[in-house]
This record gives structure tokens, C-alpha cells and sequence, in this order.
């Protein structure tokens, strides 16, 4: 039997709701670690979470996993034995006589506050056994080459050199659902692995314009949509919108430096519908502050004018570079910079409107049948792919 210590983090000042959290993170443990679930027994604590698993041999894998399952602060892999000086003195001398050489520490929390031995005194008898009993181990304090750590409650002593870090965050779920508005860039699939990391559930929205969008770029939103779907909950669905008829009619705005602002403004009444259909609280953009000149204040504030729910924008302070480095750190960097172009940059007009004014906005789509347009596009011009254990399967 192998034991797998998990932290909670940030999960343990949620006070009376503290249980909701703690709930919702196993639920999606379970599920991302459903195929052990015959070997796994879950044991429930107040600050943490033990693994009990029978098969050795899945240890390495089921570690890969919980690396990426959100509201998990760190795990350790552990040994419990029973709450004696003596064995645990023993045990912590078998895991320091693996340790090659060099320094380490011993650290040792008494939750347990019936156990006879004090934390300081258990550190010190520790430490004192493991300098007798080995040749090339010095203490170290300040930063040691390795660490033993005990903690004592309860049901017996907790002992393990490492700690696995976890991707933090909330657990998916437990902020509601929001709709992210897939480009096929670099920036939105960022955007919405932050929003994941708060413990929003992400469904997609792409929008694509056959035929001057090409199949290989529908392929990389399809490739995106799979990189981040480890992060994700059991259920979540790509939607696929066909907005050529829409462009057509703004290619003949008057105004043809108010076509992308148009253009968002458009995404964003689709997205308002499709929530409203979903049950989804708030759209997610990849749109960065002054990143690109449809993306000023101004403009965000235009397009912001359309929308009834929340537009959560998560990447709108970074810079390009950060934004790259979380790319690259999710593994969605490589496709997203694939040269297929998406609906947007097919269509930017020379000289995009930086600073756009509400009224001149409503004025250019007064020449638009939009509500029909956008009506008719939901109704007829969507195709909606579900994730099914390992693809997304058209609905």
C-alpha cells in the first residue's frame, strides 16, 4: 500500500463554505483518476487528503495527474506507521541513509497533541539518530540538500522527504461556467487556463468563416481545446460558429476602421445568447491592455457596452512575454503559433479605429440586420462538439 499525502492551500481559509471546496476538489480527483478507481481509497481530512492505493506501479502516473487537477496546493508520497518514538526514529534513519550526502532538516508537526513527545524534543531525537548512525550528513537549517518531515495526528505518523507541487488555484467547478472566445492564437487559451485555475468551468465558442478559413485552422482549435482540457472539468463543449454570413456584411460598413470593433461587438452578442442557452455566467477573452490597437480602453469599453454578463478578460495586464511563458508552461505555444490565420486577422482593416466612440458604433450597425442576422447564426450556424473520454464528438 502506497499512501499520497494532498494539501488543500487556499482551500482551508474558505471558511464556512470550506467543505464545498474541499468537496469539489475530490469529486474532480475522482474523475481524473477514475481509471485507478478500483485501487484507491479516499480518506477526508480537514487541511488535507490521503490516497490510499493498492497498486504501486500506478504511483508515477496518477502523480502526472494530480499535478494538474486545480485546488491541490501539494502532495507528498508517505509513509504512516504507528505513533511510536522508537519506529519512527527507525524509519526516519531508513529515508536518510537513502539521502547520498550533504544536508538536511527535520521538520515535525504535532496535530496530535495526546502524543507524549513534544515536537522539539521528537526533531532533536530525530536529527541526533540520524548524525550518530551515518558518516556523510550534516544539518542544515537554512537550506538543506534534504528534508524529513513528520507529522503526527491521529490515525498515525505522516513521513515523507518531498513535496510535489500542485497548480494551486480553486477547484473547476466551484465559480460557476464561463464561455471563452477561442481565436486560435496564443492569447485566449491562456485566458482560459486562468479562468480554470479560479475554478471556472470553460466551454469554447469559436468563430470561423469557410472558405477563407482553412481546415488546418480549425484543426489547431480543435488541438487547443484537447491541451487544456487536463485542466478542465468531465464536461465541457466546443461550439463552432460559421460567421462568414455576418463578415460579408461588414466588409461593406462605411466606416471600415470600425470593422473589428463591429466585429467584437457581434462576437459578443452571440456569446451573451449562447450563455444564456448554457447556463454560463460570464464570457472569457484573451484581450491584453494595449496589446494591439483594438484593444485599448476605449474599444474595450465599446464593446463592453453589448454584453449583459460579465466579460472576464484574465490576461489584461500581462505583457506578450508573459502570456507566451504561461503558453509554453500548458503546451499550447507550438500550435497556437501555426500560420492559420483566424477570422480576425484575416480581416483587420488598415488602420483600426483606436479610440472608438460609442455612437459612431450604433450608427454603422443601423445598416446591419443584426438581430436577424445573429438570430439566424445561432439557430443555423453552429455545430457543437462534446468531450467524450479522450475526444470531442460532434452533438
Amino acid at each position: 500500500m502506497t499512501n499520497i499525502l494532498v494539501r488543500y492551500g487556499e482551500l482551508t481559509l474558505k471558511g464556512n463554505n470550506k467543505n464545498i471546496f474541499i468537496n469539489k476538489l475530490i469529486q474532480n480527483i475522482k474523475y481524473k483518476l477514475r481509471k485507478y478507481k478500483e485501487s484507491i481509497i479516499y480518506i477526508k481530512d480537514h487541511n488535507s487528503l490521503v490516497l490510499e492505493i493498492k497498486n504501486a506501479d500506478n504511483i508515477e502516473e496518477i502523480c502526472e495527474i494530480l499535478k494538474n487537477i486545480f485546488g491541490i496546493y501539494s502532495f507528498s508520497i508517505i509513509e504512516i506507521i504507528e505513533k511510536n518514538e522508537e519506529k519512527i526514529l527507525e524509519k526516519t534513519l531508513q529515508l536518510a541513509k537513502k539521502f547520498n550526502s550533504g544536508t538536511f532538516k527535520v521538520e515535525v508537526e504535532r496535530k496530535d497533541k495526546s502524543f507524549s513527545v513534544t515536537s522539539q524534543d521528537l526533531k532533536i531525537a530525530i536529527a541526533s539518530n540520524i548524525l550518530k548512525n551515518t558518516d556523510n550528513l550534516k544539518v542544515d537549517v537554512h537550506s538543506p540538500k534534504n528534508k524529513i518531515t513528520v507529522i503526527i495526528k491521529n490515525s498515525g505518523a505522516f513521513i515523507f522527504t518531498k513535496k510535489i507541487a500542485g497548480s494551486k488555484g480553486l477547484p473547476v467547478g466551484v465559480s460557476g461556467k464561463g464561455l471563452t472566445l477561442l481565436s486560435g492564437g496564443i492569447d485566449s487559451p491562456v485566458a482560459s487556463y486562468l479562468a480554470l485555475k479560479r475554478g471556472m468551468q470553460v466551454d469554447f465558442l469559436h468563430f470561423m468563416t469557410p472558405p477563407h478559413t482553412s481546415k488546418e485552422a480549425l484543426d489547431k482549435v480543435f488541438e487547443l481545446v484537447k491541451k487544456i482540457r487536463k485542466y478542465n472539468q468531465s464536461n465541457f463543449t466546443l461550439y463552432i460558429c460559421d460567421f462568414s454570413m455576418i463578415l460579408k456584411e461588414l466588409m461593406h460598413i462605411k466606416e471600415e476602421s470600425y470593422r473589428i470593433t463591429i466585429m467584437r461587438r457581434i462576437f459578443i452578442r452571440i456569446g451573451n445568447l449562447l450563455c444564456q442557452s448554457i447556463k454560463a455566467k460570464a464570457i472569457i477573452t484573451g484581450e491584453s491592455l494595449g496589446q494591439v490597437a483594438s484593444q485599448t480602453i476605449e474599444s474595450i469599453n465599446v464593446i463592453n457596452e453589448v454584453s449583459n454578463i460579465s466579460i472576464l478578460r484574465p490576461v489584461l495586464t500581462f505583457d506578450k512575454e508573459e502570456i507566451i511563458e504561461i503558453s509554453k508552461k500548458i503546451n499550447t505555444y507550438e500550435i497556437s503559433i501555426l500560420p492559420f490565420d483566424d477570422v480576425c486577422s484575416m480581416y483587420v482593416p488598415k488602420n483600426p479605429v483606436t479610440k472608438p466612440r460609442s455612437f459612431i458604433a450604433i450608427e454603422q450597425e443601423k445598416n446591419l440586420l443584426l438581430n436577424e442576422m445573429i438570430n439566424y447564426t445561432l439557430d443555423k450556424m453552429i455545430k457543437k462538439y462534446i468531450w467524450n473520454e479522450g475526444d470531442l464528438i460532434e452533438n
